[in-house]
């Protein structure tokens, strides 16, 4: 079943730290498949490899902050200290756990009225999950949502462009897709 973007509606799950997809008509949660980021993503953790997974993630939250609040300015830069391995597990769950409040209020506040600072903000604070691939798909996903929203924000308003704008919305995720997948690819050969 083939779903428009405005039928669908992002939440926050607080439990497991992770957006989740509910479908607007029947109110059921949508099932997720792995895209190819999300394969190439769960390769590299196989491979034991979280500093790149971490790296990845600091790319896709560089890719939607433009202008870095200090709190999203100390989040990126504890990453950037775990990909050099000078900061530890222990320090990244303390500021993963002390930004969980603000995880949040920026769900409840700015994800649910389509504030696209929202997936922003979510994005780097993924950068130090403690879980690198978790952090990794979830920063990946916050990539492609802020995208969604971008292209949202500069939405058509004539009727008959409407079906136009949808394929348009379907280009944006994939090119999105596609330079993730192009990055992990360059990671990966370095």
């Amino acid at each position: 079943m083939k779903h428009k973007r405005q039928d669908l509606i992002y939440i926050y799950d607080t439990e497991h730290h992770k957006i989740i997809v509910i479908d607007g008509e029947t109110g059921n949660r949508v099932n997720e498949e792995d895209d190819q980021v999300t394969s190439l993503l769960k390769y590299l953790n196989e491979e034991e490899n979280p500093i790149l997974l971490r790296r990845f993630a600091v790319w896709c939250a560089r890719q939607i902050n433009d202008d870095l609040k200090p709190i999203q300015k100390k989040i990126l830069d504890l990453a950037e200290k775990a990909i050099q391995e000078e900061a530890d597990k222990k320090e990244l769950q303390e500021l993963y756990d002390e930004t969980e409040g603000t995880a949040i209020a920026t769900d409840t506040t700015g994800m649910m009225q389509g504030n696209k600072n929202a997936p922003a903000y979510l994005a780097a604070r993924e950068c130090i999950n403690p879980n690198p691939l978790e952090g990794a798909i979830q920063a990946a996903r916050f990539h492609r949502l802020w995208a969604e929203m971008n292209d949202e924000e500069n939405d058509l308003n004539d009727v008959a462009l409407k079906e136009v704008k949808a394929e348009a919305t379907k280009s944006t995720i994939q090119k999105v897709e596609q330079q993730q997948t192009d990055y992990l690819l360059d990671l990966m050969n370095e």
